[in-house]
């Protein structure tokens, strides 16, 4: 079945259940996902913000899943679209003067210039042509721990049951902490059909790990990491990019939905 279409089952489920489904390309071969958006609700920037990207989200997908891409025209401040959010955006760290970015969209950026170096475009976020990004808790937060965690469990069914999701290549899941992983229970196996392979520390760097999982019944590449946001280091970006790398150039190509 098409990715598209299997994208506009998920939009239906999606606005029924009244769930956040996330940004960038539905035809990507790559999906992240996060923990939350790191934004205050309680503040009015913060509000406009979740009311932009969160709260809109269905309604704004809806309005743009059959565009395309590339007629998506830069931000201007009133023209966001969840199919190329802030298209235009600068790859500086935001201060709140420069037209920048946070500091996870930043590394997410240095990440995809990686795996994708003929599509880099100097200083300019474009990760969202290549990428598909959603968040496993639809309730922003800046900081994790303050953050309300009462959807996780039916994010996560939903996840699990969406063939769309299923679809991608490479899932890269930017997040420790929010999924139960002990001896005997591994929510990431069970949710995305895949099976812990191997544990991997960057050399110099012992806390910068990174944990690979391979599909079961099709071919996929799973990495679980940290948040791609502070305390990052380039080594650690430069390895799973290698994975992701040597994944997709070894796995079988699904069709190739290029309108988007």
């Amino acid at each position: 079945m098409e990715r598209i279409t299997l994208f506009k089952e998920m939009l239906v489920q999606a606005e029924i259940n009244n769930f956040y489904i996330g940004t960038g390309n539905p035809n990507a071969d790559i999906l992240i996902i996060g923990k939350e958006i790191s934004v205050d609700p309680k503040i009015d920037k913060g509000n406009m913000q979740c009311q932009t990207e969160m709260s809109n989200n269905i309604m704004h997908w809806k309005r743009d899943v059959g565009k395309n891409q590339k007629d998506i025209e830069n931000y201007n401040g009133s023209n966001y679209s969840p199919l190329y959010p802030y298209k235009g955006q600068k790859l500086i760290i935001n201060n709140n003067k420069n037209g920048g970015t946070s500091r996870t969209w930043y590394n997410y950026q240095k990440l995809y210039n990686l795996i994708y170096p003929e599509n880099k475009i100097e200083g300019i976020i474009n990760f969202h042509e290549g990428v598909f990004i959603t968040e496993l808790n639809d309730s922003p937060s800046p900081k994790t721990r303050d953050a309300n965690k009462d959807s996780l469990a039916k994010r996560k069914l939903f996840i699990k049951e969406s063939q769309f999701f299923k679809s991608f290549k490479v899932v890269l899941i930017a997040g420790l902490g929010y999924f139960k992983i002990k001896v005997g229970e591994n929510e990431i196996e069970d949710i995305f059909y895949v099976k812990f392979t191997d544990e991997k520390k960057i050399k110099d760097f012992p806390k910068q790990k990174y944990w690979v999982h391979q599909g079961i019944s099709l071919p996929k590449l799973l990495i679980n990491t940290r948040q791609l946001s502070m305390y990052v280091t380039n080594e650690l970006l430069e390895e799973i990019a290698e994975e992701i790398k040597k994944s997709l150039h070894g796995l079988e190509p699904y069709n190739d939905y290029r309108h988007y």
